[in-house]
């Protein structure tokens, strides 16, 4: 099977190669396509950063200005993570490549499309989600003209800034420009920042595709079927069995581990970050009196959410597919076996009794139970935030 040549992964080509992040492209495209992104990024992250020391003083100056720098950072960190870690990703893509090439029954392969159109189906509605929620967020300058029309005063309704910026020119007067410059460059950090958690996630169902493609030989292994005089030639196919068990569990232990490597520092970061912009999204969201304002950082909040629940759940997802291996292993009746076989076969199951994971700099687990304990916390963190504005 040739993974790489599948429909999610064709479509998965085009927006890396974009983003300067795709192994085969030529190192010209490569370093041009970065340079454009990261022109992108920090030419509408540095007029923000102006701002911010300009009303530093300011908390809810600094609250405002706050969310949309973080999402840079966030955007930064994944990206460099990508840069950083280029041999790392690629081999991973490789690794993809050559497992996929190694599935010969038609029982593998079903299992391994049934992963890869689950993560094209995820991944498909988490771009959706997020691009619809910028979109609400780039649209919140039309509100003003859209009330206009259909409730008009006497006057024209203040214009709407999509965020805090300091670029030494009357904002007013240039109002179209700085827009124009904003429609321009956002959109390519959002598309960084959502291509690198579906690449993540593509990887993640990857893991689980041969962690489910492993569970099942295990649980057709057949020990239970064994008579007591069982023959050679059974005991010799069961050894087999089990070696080849043994080999696609190690394979994927070592996938999900470069996997856990290329990304677990990055996480980290984000994790901060994510923590820190839903605490200030969330107390924006309560200007009842200016509901523009309120609107546009609800999207805001609502996105950041989402993005924390997107890749908690990719972790989930990795955790509940590995601890199926130990419930297989287990379940093959492996204590029926002769010493020899249960040697090999018990290696495997000390091995599974750890579910792998990713984890945030090898602190946090990534994992449902983690996005409730980063709600928790930016719920406190809004309520004392609230308290001092």
């Amino acid at each position: 099977m040739n993974i790489l040549e599948t429909r999610h992964f064709r479509e998965f080509k085009v927006v890396l190669t974009l983003l300067g992040q795709w192994p085969s492209q030529s190192p010209l495209q490569r370093y041009c396509a970065r340079f454009i992104v990261l022109l992108a990024i920090f030419s509408i992250l540095t007029p923000k950063i102006i701002k911010f020391f300009e009303v530093i003083r300011d908390i809810d100056e600094v609250i405002e200005c706050l969310p949309m720098i973080i999402l840079h950072f966030v955007t930064l960190t994944k990206y460099f993570n990508w840069i950083f870690n280029q041999e790392k990703v690629n081999n991973l893509i490789l690794h993809i490549d050559r497992d996929g090439k190694a599935l010969k029954l038609d029982r593998d392969v079903a299992i391994m499309e049934k992963w890869l159109q689950r993560i094209r189906n995820v991944s498909l509605s988490y771009s959706t989600a997020m691009f619809s929620i910028l979109i609400l967020y780039l649209a919140s300058p039309g509100a003003p003209k859209l009330m206009d029309l259909i409730n008009p005063l006497n006057e024209s309704r203040k214009r709407i800034f999509l965020y805090q910026t300091e670029y030494f020119v009357d904002q007013d007067e240039y109002y179209v420009h700085i827009l124009i410059h904003a429609y321009m460059t956002v959109p390519i950090s959002v598309a960084v920042l959502v291509y690198f958690d579906n690449l993540v996630g593509t990887k993640v169902h990857h893991a689980c595709a041969m962690f489910d493609i492993l569970s099942t030989y295990l649980e057709n292994i057949n020990v239970g079927k064994l008579s007591e005089v069982g023959s050679k030639e059974d005991y010799r196919r069961i050894h087999r069995n089990i070696v080849r068990c043994v080999n696609m569990h190690k394979n994927a232990l070592k996938f999900s581990q470069d996997l856990e490597d290329s990304i677990s520092s990055a996480w980290l970061l984000v994790l901060f970050f994510s923590l820190t912009i839903i605490s200030i999204t969330g107390t924006t969201t309560t200007k009842f009196d200016q509901p523009n304002e309120a609107f546009k950082f609800m999207a805001f909040t609502i996105g950041a959410v989402f993005h924390l629940f997107y890749t908690s759940f990719q972790g989930q997802e990795l955790i509940d597919q590995s601890e199926r291996v130990f419930r297989a292993a287990y379940d093959s009746k492996w204590y029926n076996l002769p010493c020899s076989h249960q040697k090999l076969l018990s290696f495997l199951i000390m091995k599974s009794v750890t579910p792998s994971v990713i984890t945030a700099g090898g602190m946090y687990i990534l994992s449902l139970d983690t996005f409730s304990i980063v709600l928790k916390n930016a719920m406190s963190f809004f309520t004392v935030l609230t308290s001092m504005r």
